[in-house]
């Protein structure tokens, strides 16, 4: 598996791995169209952000999208991806990038993230809970060294 920057042939497998999360997690709404996700995913997209991608036997099976500030829009995993160690590796790169401190947001009812996070060392940030667009909960969590 490969661990590295995305390229502009990345951004339909990444438009994909969301949307298949989002069809597939009963707890979350969807409130885009897949057509509304992919336009998301232009190439525009690798100027605003830093988006990380992993590769396994030639094909796209997760995501981390990173800003600036050490903020993690969005990391996502292919179903067949979860559980062999790629999250930890985007969380690695995310620290090593910004080893100050590295922020995200996690969906409440997301209870096996929630725990990952933790064991990544991400504590919560108390007073940042908030509800975007799915009407979900969600928390801001924080790694520092």
């Amino acid at each position: 598996m490969t661990i590295r920057r995305a390229t502009i042939a990345d951004l339909q497998a990444c438009a994909e791995i969301i949307n298949a999360y989002i069809d597939t997690t009963d707890w979350l709404p969807r409130t885009a169209s897949r057509e509304e996700i992919e336009a998301i995913f232009v190439p525009d997209l690798l100027d605003k952000r830093d988006l990380i991608v992993a590769e396994l036997d030639a094909k796209i099976v997760g995501y981390m999208s990173m800003a600036e500030d050490g903020f993690i829009p969005a990391i996502y995993l292919a179903p067949e991806a979860r559980g062999r160690g790629i999250g930890k590796q985007f969380l690695d790169f995310a620290k090593a990038t910004y080893p100050q401190e590295v922020r995200l947001d996690c969906f409440l009812p997301n209870v096996a993230a929630r725990k990952f996070y933790a064991r990544e060392g991400f504590t919560e940030i108390e007073g940042e809970r908030f509800t975007e667009e799915e009407g979900i909960l969600k928390l801001r969590l924080r790694w520092r060294p």
